[in-house]
């Protein structure tokens, strides 16, 4: 089993009330399009509404980023707004597209009975 590092992801929650997550992650670029984030984010959606009981999970992404654009569309997230100069990047500020998937989604029902 290898240890090298391929990136990092996260899950901030809020509080209990709203039962809403967002995920945020970071895959270095030699890992990219090898499918790891694609496992990852389901297997942490997953998580999200199976032992979390969250009602919402939600991310976000430059809207440039078209390999988090595919991989947000993948695991079933739905686009539903863009943030104006959200992002700070070393380019400058950059609007971003935000995404979420609730626990009713049929597309997430169809991904989660199909592995």
């Amino acid at each position: 089993m290898s240890k090298n590092f391929i990136g990092l992801f996260g899950f901030k929650l809020s509080h209990n009330k709203y039962r809403r997550g967002e995920v945020w992650y970071k895959i270095h670029i030699a890992h990219w399009n090898k499918g790891y984030a694609t496992e990852v984010l389901a297997a942490i959606i997953d998580f999200g509404f199976e032992k979390l009981n969250l009602h919402r999970i939600e991310a976000g992404c430059a809207v440039n980023n078209v390999g988090s654009i595919r991989l947000l569309e993948k695991v079933g997230m739905k686009r539903e707004g863009r943030g104006r100069k959200v992002l700070p990047l070393k380019s400058g500020w950059s609007d971003n597209y935000e995404y979420a998937i609730l626990e009713t989604d049929e597309q997430r029902e169809m991904q989660h009975e199909s592995r």
